[in-house]
């Protein structure tokens, strides 16, 4: 019994971080999949009449409020102000929505937009993880300049917030019945899915492979390195949101994109042949974390490790 007392004292904080967050997504998941009569499952959380609130828009909350509860620990533990994390909020969250759909209206093969309402009207959807990370990395470059804090440690944080939110984010997609692959032909895949995931990607008479569960335990695997590695002498200031765009840039690119067949990348903008999301994300986040990482340790010889910047309790 002592010894289970000091191990829960020695592993407080990080009980507390993980816990709290799995427990909070567990609840909203059995929130959204509990109720439900029926396949496929309503994809609107709350009908308030003049409006309606998608469980789509309920997991990319989620997503952003876990990271912001990470964040906030990081924060502390860098001795950086958390005054400027909810500051900074104010402005990223808008400017990653704006530019989430500006990359989705600029690469929709399907431009049906009649007026400037219609591009800015994101209630049938419409929004992609691409631009919204340029923007927010944009602007997070503009803002640590401003205000005098090194933007590769505020980067390195946010990489873990972008992969927190993406993984959350992705069951919104399963909500609305979409970013899924191709007809399951294995029957050792079909077994090994759970049963809600499996009736929701039953999708004309086939069941599809849930590419936005594939996408997510690519991005867990990288959450789990990041948080692991930040924690040892390993990498620099800011070298870990270069691996982050790597990580993700190689699993969308090479694996997820590829075997896309449902949702809006089947109708995505095609380049010889292939969507064009292939290429942004092997050039963007693969070869743009790349270069990020040699061009910064190149020119800023004399940032200090991570590990080496404030506490790591």
């Amino acid at each position: 019994m002592d010894q289970v007392k000091a191990f829960l004292l020695r592993h407080k904080n990080p009980i507390r971080l993980y816990g709290g967050a799995f427990l909070y997504f567990i609840f909203i998941l059995l929130l959204a999949i509990l109720p439900q009569t029926g396949v496929p499952y309503n994809n609107i959380a709350l009908d308030l009449g003049f409006a309606q609130v998608a469980w789509y828009a309920v997991f990319i909350l989620s997503g952003l409020l876990i990271a912001v509860y990470w964040s906030l620990d990081e924060f502390k533990k860098k001795e950086l102000s958390t005054d400027f994390l909810y500051d900074a909020l104010l402005w990223t969250v808008p400017i990653a929505i704006i530019g989430a759909r500006l990359y989705y209206v600029l690469f929709d093969p399907n431009k049906n937009y009649d007026s400037f309402m219609d591009i800015v009207n994101i209630t049938n959807g419409g929004l992609s993880i691409h631009g919204a990370v340029i923007f927010a990395t944009l602007f997070v470059l503009f803002y640590t300049k401003k205000k005098g804090v090194s933007f590769w440690l505020i980067a390195d944080i946010v990489a873990v917030g972008f992969l927190i939110g993406q993984i959350v984010g992705r069951w919104g997609n399963f909500m609305n019945q979409e970013a899924y692959g191709p007809i399951i032909e294995s029957q050792f895949i079909l077994n090994m899915l759970p049963a809600f995931i499996k009736d929701q990607m039953f999708i004309a008479g086939n069941f599809h492979h849930p590419t936005f569960l594939y996408e997510g335990i690519w991005n867990l695997i990288g959450l789990i390195i990041l948080i692991n590695i930040r924690r040892k002498k390993l990498f620099k200031v800011g070298d870990l949101f270069a691996l982050y765009l790597m990580w993700y840039g190689l699993g969308r690119g090479a694996i997820i994109e590829p075997l896309r067949t449902g949702g809006a990348q089947f109708d995505a903008l095609r380049v010889f042949g292939l969507p064009v999301n292939i290429y942004l994300s092997l050039i963007l986040f693969l070869g743009g974390g790349a270069l990020l990482m040699y061009l910064k340790n190149k020119r800023h010889p004399e940032l200090p490790y991570y590990q080496e910047v404030g506490s790591n309790d």
